[in-house]
């Protein structure tokens, strides 16, 4: 086979409840130097993509993948890839990597950085905001990947990397303040609250880590054993007023930060900005009236594989991972969603807020 069909699903940047799907014929005889056919396997779904896309101009993410025509974008997502044809000579057709990827059953990369470990993607078409979004890991070379537990890499490791380098920021620059956490029930913020509460006795910290959520969560909060404490957003009255708060914030809700700054005073030491679960809240916060921190991950991730090295980072990481998929596990259950319809109606469901959180989404084009 010289040609391949690519379906994508295109989104309306101005108006992300308009997709449409569009097919492409990609011949591998006209690859250029160094271009690399990937094919999709799988990839995972959930808010997190849903903020990709609400942020889409204002963070640069409709910048990855762009598509012929005006006003439209596709939206990423992290998933597995075959290479299906390369023109790079350390690249082998058959290869399984994990990346960052469109939603589309093929793409083509121009790959670069070429490393055991991986390589990136240096397309001139590719307009990106951080390296560490355009590196595909092999997935033989990838101390974090076990096949018995695609599902679990494809939903949360994407995210669990942002909680990592979140949670290693905070030991770095803690005061020693009790962290609340917003969108508790979030992976991003799960991931974060895993990590903190596990590594106190190592740190010899006497912090609470407490998580915000909705009503209808606090049970699976609670249930997750990830948090010291775990409140509904009606009852952050309940706080100890004696006690110095640091907020992380994944929600991006200005109407809760008020409140609990209404509620907590000066008490309420810091204000981290991290995510966007709540995209479609009518008050955003105001970081300068805040006083507020934007916490960008790759900015981290880039600096700690800098001073670590990206094997160490990578083993560090992966040690991590293995104790968070294995602690969770009975919270999530594993959903397949197959063809592309069936993906569009996904997406459309977790644009509106109606998808399960609970769902592990494995999405194929096959």
């Amino acid at each position: 086979m010289t040609t391949f069909t690519s379906q994508q699903i295109w989104v309306n940047q101005e108006n992300l409840s308009q997709t449409k799907t569009v097919q492409t014929t990609f011949d591998i005889a006209q690859l250029h130097e160094d271009e690399v056919l990937l094919e999709t396997d799988s990839f995972g779904f959930s808010a997190n993509n849903i903020t990709y896309a609400a942020l889409g101009f204002k963070m640069g993410y409709w910048g990855f993948f762009p598509t012929e025509e005006v006003g439209f974008g596709i939206v990423p997502v992290w998933g597995f890839a075959t290479v299906k044809a390369s023109r790079h000579a350390d690249v082998k057709e058959g290869e399984k990597v994990f990346g960052y990827l469109p939603m589309a059953n093929h793409w083509i990369i121009k790959a670069g950085k070429v490393a055991d470990h991986g390589f990136s993607d240096i397309h001139e078409k590719r307009k990106s905001i951080s390296p560490v979004y355009d590196q595909y890991l092999r997935c033989a070379k990838d101390p974090g990947y076990n096949p018995s537990r695609e599902a679990w890499q494809l939903n949360f490791r994407p995210l669990y990397m942002t909680s990592f380098v979140l949670d290693d920021f905070v030991a770095d620059t803690s005061n020693g303040e009790s962290l609340l956490l917003s969108s508790a029930s979030s992976k991003t913020a799960l991931g974060t609250a895993q990590l903190l509460k596990d590594q106190k006795a190592k740190r010899n910290a006497r912090y609470r880590v407490i998580g915000l959520t909705s009503k209808s969560n606090v049970d699976m909060v609670k249930a997750s054993n990830c948090y010291d404490d775990v409140l509904s957003y009606d009852d952050v009255a309940a706080l100890l007023s004696a006690e110095q708060y640091w907020l992380l914030d994944f929600a991006a809700n200005g109407a809760l930060i008020n409140a609990l700054t209404d509620v907590l005073g000066e008490k309420l030491a810091k204000v981290t900005l991290i995510g966007a679960t709540d995209w479609k809240a009518e008050e955003k916060p105001n970081p300068k009236a805040l006083d507020a921190e934007i916490f960008f991950a790759p900015a981290r991730v880039k600096l700690r594989q800098s001073e670590w090295g990206h094997q160490a980072f990578l083993a560090k990481y992966a040690s991590a991972w293995q104790r968070f998929a294995t602690q969770l596990s009975d919270t999530f259950f594993e959903q397949h969603v197959n063809g592309i319809e069936a993906i569009t109606s996904l997406y459309l469901s977790t644009l509106s807020g109606e998808a399960d959180t609970k769902a592990l989404n494995v999405l194929m084009f096959k």
